[in-house]
Formats: structure tokens, C-alpha cells, sequence
């Protein structure tokens, strides 16, 4: 059995945050037992779940919305059980710490062969906890999105993609306002990082296929005072310079 730890720099209680990390990395891992533990509700009446998808890569952890994202991804849920066999986990687990009492021992048990079945109860799919997360919605000749995630850079990644580029006719080189956090700001679309000066607020392409804002070898969240992911952020067609 190989264990491979993924991420520990998402921010405390930052579901949605590791939400989006967990989506964005079990692609690139078949046939593999997924455990998640961002659980701020740990010890409350939240279910500890393990949900079986249809790609068949189990994932393991609280029913607060951190694995939806992920088992979209796989494929969608094909049945969900809440764990409450106490034979798979600690006898005594503790009301604080479940990442090592009851999440731990239930993905080493599945990654041994044990059928989820077995953990308790199966549990609707419809009844899980959802994150409205990633969503774009037009607004005349300007998108609204939200921010997924700032990374340790200060990069934001958002939801928008590169298809909300190509319906306000853009490309790299363009200039975009952004509004975000009741700031009007504007940034020129680039290809990678270096094709700006240094301090030049920028929107690449990420590596997962998003839009994000970045600044040349500084960080847009510091420049912005974006602290979180979830903040609202506008994508829009920036004016031309009067005076230009």
C-alpha cells in the first residue's frame, strides 16, 4: 500500500478551499482511496461518510460538502454510507479528532479490501451537503465569478474559464477589468507569468484549466486584500484609455 499526502496548506476551516484542491487532484490518481479531512463541524451531528463513485475511487471524509466536488469528477456518487461500525475505527473516538479516529482507519480498511457496506447505514445521495461552488453567471457584457482558491503565491484561481474570454472576444495581450472587493482594477491577459513586467497584475490560464489573477513575482492577493477564497469577483471587457 502507497500513501501519498497530497496537501496540508489548506487554511483552517477552509472547506470550500479544500474542496477544490481534492477535485482538482483525484483525477490523476485511479484506482485510489481518497481521504479528506477539512471538518470544522468535527464531533457536531455532521455523518462521517464514505461515498463510492462511479469510476469506483472511493473517497472518505465529512458530510460538509468537501467531497462532492471530487466525486463529480469521478464520475458522480453511486452510493454513500455513513460510517458508524465501530469495529472499523477507534472504540473510543474522540469528539475533536476524527481525522485520526474514525477517517484514518476507515480508508485504510477500504484500501484493504473491506466492502463500504460494512461501515453503516447507506445514506441518499440527495441528502448530501453541497457547496455551491465555481459558478459563472453573465451579467450583460461582464461575467460574475467567485474565487476558488489562493495559493501559498498569492495567485487567485477562479471560476471563470477560458470560454468566458472568448464570448468578450479576448485574448493575450487584452486588457480585462476585474472587479473585486469593491475595486475596479485592470490587468492584461497573459500567457504565463514572465510575458509581463515584474509587478504587473496579470490573468493566465492555470494549470487546471481556470482563470487566475497573479501578479509578475508578487502576489495579487496581498494587492487586492483578498485573504479567502469565496470572494465575488467580475470579469469584464476593460474601456479603452480616453487619453490613450
Amino acid at each position: 500500500m502507497e500513501i501519498l499526502d497530497i496537501s496540508h496548506l489548506v487554511r483552517p476551516f477552509g472547506v470550500r478551499e479544500g474542496s477544490v484542491v481534492l477535485a482538482e487532484s483525484v483525477g490523476y490518481f485511479p484506482n485510489t482511496v481518497h481521504l479528506a479531512v477539512v471538518d470544522p463541524g468535527v464531533g457536531s451531528l455532521r455523518r462521517p461518510l464514505v461515498l463510492v463513485t462511479v469510476e469506483g475511487s472511493p473517497l472518505v471524509g465529512p458530510d460538509n460538502g468537501l467531497l462532492l466536488p471530487a466525486a463529480d469528477r469521478l464520475g458522480g456518487v453511486e452510493s454513500a454510507w455513513q460510517i458508524t461500525n465501530r469495529e472499523l475505527g477507534r472504540p473510543d473516538p474522540s469528539s475533536t479528532f476524527h481525522g485520526r479516529d474514525i477517517f484514518a482507519p476507515a480508508a485504510a480498511h477500504l484500501a484493504g479490501g473491506v466492502s463500504p457496506s460494512r461501515f453503516g447505514p447507506q445514506v441518499e445521495a440527495g441528502s448530501l451537503v453541497q457547496l455551491p461552488l465555481g459558478k459563472v453567471e453573465q451579467a450583460g457584457d461582464s461575467f460574475r465569478g467567485e474565487v476558488l482558491l489562493v495559493d501559498r503565491f498569492g495567485n487567485l484561481q477562479t471560476s471563470f474559464r477560458r470560454t468566458e474570454l472568448g464570448q468578450l472576444g479576448l485574448g493575450p495581450g487584452d486588457s480585462v477589468e476585474l472587479r473585486l472587493g469593491g475595486r475596479r482594477l485592470t490587468a492584461v491577459l497573459r500567457e504565463s507569468y514572465s510575458f509581463g513586467a515584474p509587478g504587473e497584475l496579470q490573468v493566465i490560464e492555470d494549470s487546471h484549466g481556470n482563470l487566475a489573477v497573479c501578479v509578475n513575482r508578487g502576489s495579487a492577493a496581498e494587492l487586492l486584500g483578498v485573504p479567502a477564497a469565496g470572494s465575488t469577483v467580475v470579469l469584464a471587457r476593460a474601456e479603452p484609455d480616453p487619453e490613450g
